[in-house]
Formats: C-alpha cells, structure tokens, sequence
C-alpha cells in the first residue's frame, strides 16, 4: 500500500482535524489511479470509505431512464466524496468517472467512523464538513427547478466567463451533450437555448466559443 504525505491529507480533505488524526489517516489511506472516463463507481455500489482527489477530476453524475443523465458535480484536486455514505448504508446513490488521467486517496470508512465516535473535534469538523456539502447542493437545486433551460444556459456562460473575466468569449471545451448535462436539459433543448440568447442579442453563437455581446444583460436575464 503506497501512504500519502501527511499533509497532503490533512490539507486536502479536514483540514482542521488535530495533527494525530491526520497522521492515521495518512497512513491508512490507499492511492489509486484511473484513466480518462473510466468509472470509479456506480449507483448502487458499495463505498470502501471516502475518496479524495489528488490529480484530475471526479465528474459526478445521476442517470435516470431513457439515457438521461444529471452532472451534480465535477469535484477538483482536493475535494472528496464518500463521507454521506461512511454514515450511512455505505451505498453510492450516484456514479463517478474520471475527468482526465486521475488519482486519488481513499480513507477507510470504518477508521474515519472511529474517530468521528471517539473524538468531539473531529465529530465538529465532520459535521461542518457535511453542511457545507448540503449548501452546496442548494444552488444546483435551485437552479433545476425555478430557471428555464435558457437561463440555465445562460447562468452557464456567465460562470465559465468569470474564469477568464478579461475575454469577451467564452471557449468551452466539451460537446454540447456535455455540457447539458450539466444543466440537466438534452443536447437538443441546449442547443435551442443557445439560438434563443443568440436571437435575443445577448450572445453570439459559434460554438465552441461564445462571444458575450452584454455581460450584465445576460445576468439579468438569468434572475428575471
């Protein structure tokens, strides 16, 4: 079993657990490597603990009949999945691939469970970790339920946009497929949403960039 560098751990994933704490995580946490869009895990499987990225990309993701799949997130270097399930029945109620040639560490769930029992500190970190996790889910719901397929669409550009703010475009790096299932729409209503902010005069359209012709308007758009 290959050990992480202790602090690779401790700032990666709790970062505020006590030095003691983080030092057994090291050395129990197995390293394991993926190639680009191999699965790490599916709907229904059973999680050996929590998984921490440390090179490449999670792409988190729900599917549901008829191939319709929801990206839930894309997690980075650093943030980890897994924890809901440590305390719970240990089943994944999401599936996983690597975005990019990937690695990451996995703590045992049972030693985090023993620390988390016998310890008020790392009880307190865990908790403030796991609501941090449901805020975050907030947005995403909202965003699914109360704007349209547009100013989704919309919502999207101006995220990627802030990334390089001093361009006036937006160059995206995935299909359209992709990138609606980001925004839990298909590829066809994505691309009619495109059309549509293309039409209106807030974008124009030659995918894969996207020239942002009034950046403040296309915000407004999304909150109306």
């Amino acid at each position: 079993m290959n050990h992480p560098n202790t602090n690779q751990v401790k700032l990666a994933f709790l970062a505020e657990l006590p030095d003691s704490e983080t030092e057994e995580l090291s050395l129990l946490s197995e390293k394991r490597s993926y190639s680009n869009g191999e699965t790490i895990f599916s709907q229904g499987d059973t999680l050996p603990g929590v998984f921490v990225v440390s090179k490449g990309a999670f792409k988190i993701f729900r599917s549901v009949g008829q191939g319709k799949i929801q990206v839930l997130d894309v997690l980075k270097p650093g943030q980890c999945i897994g924890e809901v399930q440590v305390f719970s029945n240990g089943i994944a109620v999401s599936n996983v691939e690597a975005k990019g040639n990937t690695e990451c560490w996995i703590i045992p769930a049972d030693v985090l469970r023993q620390m988390v029992y016998k310890n008020p500190v790392v009880s307190g970190v865990m908790l403030r970790h796991l609501a941090a996790k449901i805020m975050h889910l907030v947005p995403l719901v909202e965003n699914l339920s109360l704007r349209s397929v547009s100013e989704r669409v919309a919502q999207l550009i101006i995220d990627r946009h802030n990334l390089a703010p001093d361009r006036d475009f937006v160059a995206f790096n995935e299909k359209q497929e992709e990138l609606a299932q980001y925004i839990g729409a298909s590829r066809e209503a994505f691309n009619r949403a495109l059309r549509l902010l293309n039409d209106i005069g807030l974008i124009k359209t030659a995918f894969p960039k996207i020239y942002m012709i009034d950046k403040q308007k296309l915000k407004r758009y999304c909150k109306d």
